[in-house]
């Protein structure tokens, strides 16, 4: 079955970026030229990303020297932004114990006044957090289990790398959870659609104008979905095609397939050389049988 998208409507682009752009310390095909392109056709775009391993400045310098190309931290987005807004607007930023690094914890206190503490929390944060050590999950778990809640920065249960997959916050969450017997309060990041819709609200565009690329079924894929932007799913991370398979028809007629940035990069290439139509569509060289 093959399929057809406009992406001519779109007036930016947000990215995933574990496994869209880069995977590891890697560059992945068309990534920087994918970039360069809209920067010099003046095409809004935003990296956001579930990684709370580090902060949005780490990320923007890591990006610049993996892709030679200039990003800006105003142009990464990520779950620790949103995490942050979800505590403050819940009177949640005091007494917070942490399963984050020393660097996120930092990001949090300086950008948003998050107060931390490592006695009698109010409330446990769960991240992507490789300094994590026995002693701070299990005093995570003996706080949940004497009623404190806790929420998790993000659901990604593994995080690709170029040498396979590493245990992410979701798999330190279901630590906890199978542990305690007791669920999050919050989930932030992706797939919570108030994720993407920040990036709308700063762009001042509607949801529906923004095309969303990402590499993942259960966090990318259903954002895009839930938050009504225009889905663009990439085989070139997690998900592959046999993955696809599994999808209920109805879902996997709204997906837009790119075996990678290259083939994405050549579609939108097209579309802006001839946005002077109305409407322009593309056949993406994916085809699926069912």
């Amino acid at each position: 079955m093959s399929k057809q998208y406009n992406l001519c409507k779109c007036k930016a682009f947000v990215f995933d970026m574990d496994g869209t752009l880069i995977l590891g310390n890697m560059a992945l095909p068309c990534a920087k030229s994918t970039l360069r392109y809209l920067k010099a056709q003046g095409i809004k775009f935003k990296i956001i990303t579930n990684n709370s391993s580090i902060p949005n400045n780490l990320h923007s310098k890591k990006l610049t020297k993996i892709l030679n190309i200039n990003i800006t931290d105003s142009e990464i987005l990520s779950s620790l932004d949103h995490v942050a807004k979800f505590l403050i607007s819940n009177s949640l930023q005091n007494g917070v114990y942490p399963l984050l690094t020393s660097k996120s914890q930092e990001y949090l206190s300086n950008n948003y006044g998050i107060k931390f503490v490592f006695s009698k929390p109010n409330i446990i944060l769960v991240g992507f957090d490789k300094e994590l050590t026995y002693r701070k999950l299990e005093r995570a778990c003996r706080f949940v289990q004497n009623g404190v809640p806790w929420v998790l920065v993000h659901p990604d249960i593994r995080c690709p790398t170029a040498k396979g997959f590493i245990p992410d916050a979701g798999s330190i969450g279901k630590v906890i959870e199978l542990t305690t017997g007791v669920k999050p309060i919050f989930t932030a990041g992706k797939p919570s659609k108030d994720f993407l819709l920040l990036v709308a609200e700063e762009f001042g565009i509607n949801i529906t104008q923004i095309c969303y690329v990402g590499d993942r079924l259960y966090t990318d894929v259903k954002m895009a979905l839930e938050s009504k932007a225009t889905p663009i799913l990439l085989l070139s991370g997690e998900t592959r095609e046999n993955d696809l398979r599994t999808l209920e028809h109805a879902t996997l007629r709204k997906l837009n397939v790119f075996r990678d940035l290259c083939e994405l990069l050549a579609a939108i290439r097209g579309c802006y050389r001839y946005s002077h139509k109305n409407t322009l569509y593309f056949r993406s060289t994916f085809s699926n049988t069912r």
